[in-house]
């Protein structure tokens, strides 16, 4: 608390002295112009006596270059309180060339007061203030250069930076990302090199952070143009689709053997290939089965995900399993495929318990399921 205390009294004091400098180009101004403010009647006499005290004890007015040699050091001052702030875009340039044009029109426009009454105090007004102002900026300017860069680097940015891999380092399966880091005061050009793909990697960012732009389609493109094939879960289709669709069409020469492009799409069909997702020929076991009934289902079902162990949820899942597995074994798989599945499901219980219950390896896996439809069955049976 106390350090803010202080800054604000710093700031009070750069504000007021900015403010003392303001008001001595404004008297400097009524008084080495006097004469065009006296025929306009823009002049009062309480003004005149102050300015004439202040003259004969200060003796400011007695040359133009004292009140305005005055009026800057109060600027300049003043400006050495200036905040720092991150702009990238304040360069020593740019303020070299505002202090050349504010001192070139804010003291060497005396002159001017030697032409006509009227167009030579017009243009020495417009120019010192013209020239104030370009002299304003500039002091404001060199103050935040200065805190930001060479006096306290109050951002931190040099101990923050550090010296990172600025070496290509490629081979036949790498990934080379491209980055740009700040080190010992200058940007500098530098790579992420993955020399091996085959590991797995994980891409860490919040939505719109750019993980996509700066590393997936990099991925994508480079993989492509060394003779990989994909499998992109492309979650905003067609976004990744269309850039390794039209990439794959640039480097079709990078494959000894031309492959082909294919899209499933369950959101829309128009614009997905055929397939069977329930291969007999992926499928050796049972567990296999299951694993093909718990994507189907957590797909259809978003909300089982979080309720995965409740008997509501494994039940259909568990059922649906011994029916794909049933389909894998009948005729070696020649039924095995999603429809035919969604097809027997939707049989009678009696129907379909009794086909799969036929089967040894179902049996098992199926009584809790037959001990519950015999209680309902019977159940239902005395009540009628």
């Amino acid at each position: 608390m106390q350090g803010e205390d202080d800054l604000r009294g710093l700031a009070k004091i750069m504000a007021f002295m900015r403010a003392v400098s303001i008001l001595l180009v404004l008297m400097h101004l009524y008084w080495f112009c006097y004469g065009f403010f006296l025929e306009r009647g823009w002049t009062l006499e309480v003004i005149n006596k102050i300015l004439g005290n202040f003259d004969r004890t200060a003796g400011l007015f007695t040359h133009t270059l004292y009140t305005k040699v005055f009026a800057l050091v109060l600027l300049a001052l003043s400006c050495l309180g200036t905040r720092g702030v991150k702009n990238e875009k304040i360069t020593c340039s740019k303020i070299y060339v505002a202090l050349g044009i504010g001192f070139v029109l804010f003291f060497l426009n005396t002159p001017l007061l030697k032409l006509s009454p009227i167009i030579g105090t017009f243009l020495y007004i417009l120019t010192i203030s013209l020239g104030y102002i370009a002299l304003l900026m500039a002091g404001v300017w060199m103050g935040r250069l200065l805190r930001t860069n060479l006096m306290d680097d109050v951002f931190n940015n040099e101990n923050e930076s550090f010296q990172q891999e600025t070496k290509l380092m490629e081979n036949e399966y790498s990934v080379n990302l491209p980055t740009k880091f700040y080190y010992k005061g200058k940007w500098n050009n530098g790579w992420i090199n993955i020399v091996n793909p085959f590991r797995a990697s994980i891409v860490l960012g919040t939505p719109g952070s750019g993980k996509s732009y700066a590393i997936v389609n990099n991925y994508i493109k480079q993989q492509i143009e060394k003779g990989f094939s994909m499998y992109i879960y492309d979650f905003k289709f067609d976004d990744l689709s269309t850039i390794a669709y039209n990439h794959l069409l640039k480097h079709r020469d990078k494959y000894k053997v031309q492959p082909k492009f294919y899209v499933i799409n369950f959101d829309d069909p128009r614009k997905s290939h055929r397939c069977n997702p329930l291969n007999p020929d992926f499928m050796t076991d049972i567990s296999d089965a299951y694993e093909a009934a718990y994507t189907i289902m957590l797909n259809l079902n978003r909300s089982w995900i979080q309720k995965q162990g409740d008997f509501f949820v494994e039940s259909p899942i568990i059922l649906l399993a011994a029916i794909i597995w049933y389909l894998k074994i009948y005729e070696n798989g020649k039924y095995c495929t999603f429809p035919h599945a969604i097809e027997l499901l939707n049989k009678k219980y009696s129907d379909v318990f009794t086909i799969l219950t036929s089967y040894p390896d179902l049996e098992n896996y199926l009584s809790p399921f037959m001990d519950a439809w015999q209680v309902a069955h019977k159940t239902s049976y005395r009540d009628k």
